[in-house]
């Protein structure tokens, strides 16, 4: 019994160092995936057209008929929140990360960014989806805003059926009180 007990306490020491050897770090995919999100956002600032097609799943450029297709896409839809002054950067966050297969992860990035329009300021929310193929090393990301989400199936086929994605959003100002108030009274009722 005395050596029973040291032997198998090995056994289960080595067998939970190899399981945790075997758990994804899903800390440093985040990271990874938001690192890409963040490529994606600058692209779009500075205007660097092929480099944001490069970025994109191959399904979501064939769809647009190649990548100057998708490319005059995106800026056909860009002129509805492009800002007439200089912004800070938009906040990423990442909502949802799927393990699809061994090597394959999926996600939903949220932007949230202020821009101004007409002497007026506007918050916009929209979702990145994004695809890795090798283990979250690399990630291809598209815009839904520049979309519709009923088209994103069409678009990209191979999306897992568990992510949410949301419809973007534009809100005013006051839209964004009312939204603000409207949560901290849910908060409060909740309380009480």
């Amino acid at each position: 019994m005395k050596i029973l007990t040291p032997l198998l306490t090995a056994c289960c020491i080595l067998s939970a160092v190899a399981g945790a050897q075997a758990q994804p770090d899903s800390i440093k995919i985040t990271q990874n995936a938001l690192l890409f999100a963040d490529s994606l956002v600058k692209t779009d600032s500075f205007e660097t057209w092929p480099a944001y097609a490069d970025l994109a799943q191959a399904s979501v450029i064939k769809y647009y008929g190649g990548k100057q297709g998708y490319i005059d896409h995106i800026l056909q839809g860009r002129w509805r929140t492009r800002s007439t002054i200089a912004e800070n950067s938009p906040e990423l966050k990442m909502l949802q990360l799927v393990n699809v297969l061994n090597d394959e992860w999926q996600c939903i990035v949220r932007e949230s960014r202020y821009f101004h329009k007409d002497d007026q300021k506007y918050h916009f929310i929209t979702y990145f989806v994004g695809q890795s193929k090798d283990g979250g090393e690399t990630w291809r990301m598209f815009d839904v805003s520049y979309n519709t989400v009923a088209n994103i199936i069409a678009m990209f086929p191979d999306i897992h059926g568990d992510l949410a994605i949301n419809e973007p959003t534009i809100l005013t100002p006051e839209q964004e009180l009312a939204q603000e108030q409207a949560a901290s009274g849910k908060k409060g009722a909740a309380k009480k």
